[in-house]
């Protein structure tokens, strides 16, 4: 008798367990058809966005070189700049050493042909 009712609780048992776990499984089953389709949605957008990320990388990389490319440009150009700079005013001193003097020496010379005129135009004068 007593093993009669040991059985009818152990049964009992899983009766209400079964019971208690058909809505769990339902549940269960539900939630993982629910990440199947979240999955399967990701599946789909990741490729898409995969190549995107690509394709905006590529670009990325583009205007990466054209702007590498441009400062070397931008460099060179300050350099040409700094250089033509350093050659006119190296330009400049040798014109102002070689004309200085001689237009100094004309100078010189035309006051002394003045004065001499002077001096003669004053001596016809009297």
């Amino acid at each position: 008798m007593a093993l009669i009712i040991i059985f009818i609780i152990i049964a009992a048992t899983l009766v209400l367990a079964a019971i208690f776990l058909i809505p769990t499984l339902t549940q269960i089953r539900r939630t993982s058809l629910e990440a199947e389709k979240f999955f399967e949605t990701i599946r789909l957008q990741i490729v898409p966005m995969a190549h995107d990320l690509t394709v905006v990388s590529q670009e990325v990389n583009k205007i990466l070189q054209s702007v590498q490319r441009q400062v070397g440009k931008t460099e060179e150009a300050v350099t040409t700049f700094r250089d033509t700079a350093l050659r006119l005013r190296d330009f400049e001193e040798d014109i102002l050493h070689k004309i200085q003097e001689p237009l100094s020496e004309i100078a010189t010379l035309l006051g002394a042909v003045g004065r001499g005129v002077g001096a003669f135009v004053r001596i016809f004068r009297r």
